[in-house]
């Protein structure tokens, strides 16, 4: 299945709203931040202390999805668990993991945009923190109202709980809304809490799928005249 054209996404945003939603549900990374590769590198060092091998690429995929308590039991065998904290010890999150996180090409033209015509944004991500100096290595800061932590809720994503107490509170209903995210957890979290959901770059994870924010900033711009 292949990614939607601005006019098809324009298309189906009109059938689910008639026009801008009233908000949208960011996921972090893989959608908003692209840290696939500081991810990758940072548990591959890990694993090269405790003399592991490197990451397959179903493992590399598994822990862009996974909180850090679940990459880190399904990556790292339990008898060597305890040595992380020294490993962990010896990572300059500034030096050695910040240098490969950028944000995606075109998402501050769709944040401006929500942000100039009211459209709420907010995230919804399987982190548990660090992400004050995320975003404002990104110029992040102020876009995002609320930001749910795994820390946040009882149970993160793929539990909707996330997105639940974002409708809490917005007050709004779940019709109302688009999440977009890049895995089968943020699918399951929309799903779940009966938020439309658009996928980022991951075809075949939905059958509303785009390529780039390029392709949303314009079919936003069709509700704008």
């Amino acid at each position: 299945m292949s990614h939607l054209s601005s006019s098809e996404l324009a298309g189906w945003l009109s059938e689910l709203f008639g026009s801008l939603p009233y908000g949208i549900i960011f996921d972090c990374d893989g959608v908003v931040i692209d840290s696939r590769e500081a991810n990758i590198e940072y548990y591959n060092y890990l694993r090269n202390y405790l003399g592991l091998p490197r990451l397959t690429r179903e493992q590399e995929d598994f822990v862009q999805a996974a909180t850090v308590h679940q990459a880190m039991d399904a990556i790292f065998p339990k008898p060597l668990q305890p040595l992380l904290r020294d490993a962990a010890k010896r990572v300059s999150y500034v030096r050695d993991i910040m240098p490969h996180i950028a944000c995606y090409p075109g998402l501050h033209d769709v944040l401006d945009f929500c942000r100039e015509h009211g459209v709420r944004m907010a995230m919804d991500t399987n982190r548990t923190d660090g992400l004050d100096m995320l975003f404002e290595r990104c110029r992040l800061s102020g876009y995002f109202d609320p930001v749910v932590l795994a820390s946040s809720v009882p149970h993160p994503k793929p539990a909707p709980d996330g997105a639940q107490l974002i409708l809490r509170q917005w007050k709004c209903e779940p019709d109302r809304l688009l999440f977009i995210g890049d895995s089968t957890s943020d699918k399951g979290a929309a799903q779940g809490a009966g938020i439309a959901f658009l996928s980022f770059q991951t075809e075949g994870l939905s059958e509303h799928s785009i390529s780039d924010f390029s392709v949303l900033h314009d079919a936003l711009k069709h509700f704008a005249v």
